[in-house]
């Protein structure tokens, strides 16, 4: 009996504290919190997902609990991945980006969970300030125009200076890509790739186009980067 004993005081002993706990925790959460935050505010596409963004914060709680739990016994560790590895996930995900930051998590979780708070700071702060970085720079856009506008006018007429005037008010630049005959008679039609200084003005634009006298069936077809296949 007291060897019983003594097994399992030198067991507990070897477990972090409670306040130890408490703080790898609260560390854990407080990092996880801007990754969410981060995913949310540089995410596009369909593919977003409100549960996804909780798991983020959730995550790295979990993995820190195993962490503290194995610590540095190689038993407790072949036991608890063992038990894990009976969990199937069947979610797919669509967006490698947020298998990354799926990675991330787990990524955090583990350095604070071995107590290398510096490494889980510096690493999971340096790694969501490159994500804003390549979010903000627009790093991997192929698009160097916003959309393509249509539109007709009398090939007779001579509104060149009154489109330019209107193109130059909203657009950062503009190129003449496509012109040929109109099914009207009498007039032509012409398409232009647009780079705006606003995206919000897009309707404005379409408004002030159709102001100018004589032009027929504007059409601006919007190209979006963010699009999912």
């Amino acid at each position: 009996m007291p060897d019983f004993t003594r097994a399992v005081d030198e067991l507990f002993a070897s477990w972090p504290s409670l306040a130890v706990v408490a703080y790898h925790l609260l560390l854990a959460f407080v990092l996880g919190k801007p990754l969410a935050w981060i995913y949310v505010r540089t995410h596009h596409g369909t593919s977003y997902s409100r549960s996804f963004v909780q798991s983020l914060v959730i995550l790295p709680l979990i993995v820190t609990i195993v962490m503290l739990a194995i610590g540095d016994s190689l038993a407790r560790a072949f036991g608890l991945f063992g038990a894990l590895a009976l969990i199937r996930f069947r979610t797919p995900i669509k967006d490698s980006r947020d298998t990354v930051f799926l990675f991330l998590s787990v990524a955090t979780g583990i350095t604070v969970g071995v107590q290398n708070t510096s490494l889980a700071v510096f690493g999971t702060a340096f790694t969501l300030l490159v994500a804003l970085y390549l979010y903000g720079i627009g790093f991997g856009n192929r698009l160097d125009h916003d959309g393509v506008l249509h539109f007709s006018l009398p090939a007779n007429g001579d509104h060149d200076t009154h489109l330019r005037e209107v193109l130059r008010h909203y657009c950062r630049h503009f190129a003449l890509v496509s012109l040929r005959d109109s099914r009207h008679e009498g007039a032509m039609d012409f398409a232009y790739q647009l780079r705006l200084h606003d995206p919000g003005t897009q309707q404005a634009l379409v408004t002030d186009v159709r102001a100018i006298p004589g032009v027929q069936g504007v059409n601006l077809f919007v190209q979006n980067e963010h699009e999912e296949v």
